[in-house]
């Protein structure tokens, strides 16, 4: 079978292919299968979060409109929250504190979104980096990117390309979790996508951390090579068409929008999707 036969995509995304390296089975009963997914307020925030920052970005910066960060992202939060409820429980992520016992819930985002909001308009005013122009004239604002990596297709939107006041390119994306990303990989697909796409690779990669407004310090993405990340790309479409799902348990298990039917944790539905194992054409 197919890439597409398989996913019902003909392309390869990070977010896909970070899925399914972190578990497998995870990948399957939500890409493959479409399990219902339990919703959580962190994507819901950070999609908020995201299309806030795109609209200052688009139609506020460099101007005299006044931009108010809460209006915009309660608007934004209070139609991804209704978008996202399917009626399933909400998952929370942070801890418990006295001031928000339900952790990182409604309440935590309405309060928090709209400061990692502001930290990013602080960051445009005052950082010095500017927008990277596509030959065509449109700012680098979420650019859609699709090209083959290592003879695999990948699709991407890229957060931000922009110009550091030292005139280097560096890829920004723009990150609401409470921790720093592990890995620049996601950067080095950009790099390699933006070079195919627009004939110059970007040096540099760094993460807006949207809770603290800082920028992680832009790092060197020479190593990200097409070789080395095609090969990720050409291993995760053999897995499809040969239906390798492994799952990974773990501490993150509890908080895995479809646990309830995963077979690895006993989920209470699992039995309507029983494991693969081999020789078996499921």
């Amino acid at each position: 079978m197919t890439l597409e036969q398989v996913t019902g995509k003909n392309y390869v995304s990070h977010s896909a292919l970070n899925t399914w390296l972190s578990c497998g089975w995870q990948f399957y009963l939500s890409r493959i299968q479409k399990v219902p997914e339990a919703p959580s307020y962190w994507l819901a925030g950070g999609k908020s979060v995201h299309e806030s920052t795109e609209l200052f970005d688009r139609l506020y910066y460099g101007t005299e409109k006044i931009f108010d960060p809460t209006t915009v992202f309660t608007e934004a939060w209070e139609r991804n929250f209704k978008d996202a409820d399917n009626g399933m429980e909400w998952r929370a992520g942070g801890r418990a504190t006295k001031a928000y016992p339900n952790k990182e819930d409604a309440s935590w985002w309405l309060e928090a979104g709209p400061k990692m909001v502001d930290f990013w308009t602080q960051f445009r005013n005052d950082s010095g980096f500017t927008m990277w122009q596509t030959p065509d004239g449109q700012p680098a604002i979420e650019t859609e990117l699709n090209q083959e990596v290592g003879g695999v297709p990948i699709k991407a939107f890229l957060d931000r390309l922009m110009v550091a006041p030292t005139g280097e390119l560096v890829i920004v994306d723009i990150k609401t979790s409470s921790k720093e990303p592990a890995s620049l990989t996601q950067l080095g697909i950009y790099a390699i996508l933006v070079e195919k796409t627009f004939g110059v690779r970007p040096s540099l990669g760094s993460y807006f951390m949207a809770r603290t407004g800082e920028l992680t310090q832009p790092e060197n993405l020479d190593r990200y090579t097409e070789a080395r990340l095609g090969s990720w790309a050409k291993g995760f479409e053999l897995a499809m068409e040969n239906k390798i799902f492994i799952p990974s348990v773990g501490f993150m298990c509890g908080t895995c929008s479809v646990n309830n039917a995963c077979y690895a944790v006993g989920g209470k539905d699992s039995h309507l999707y029983p494991e693969i194992t081999i020789g078996e054409s499921k």
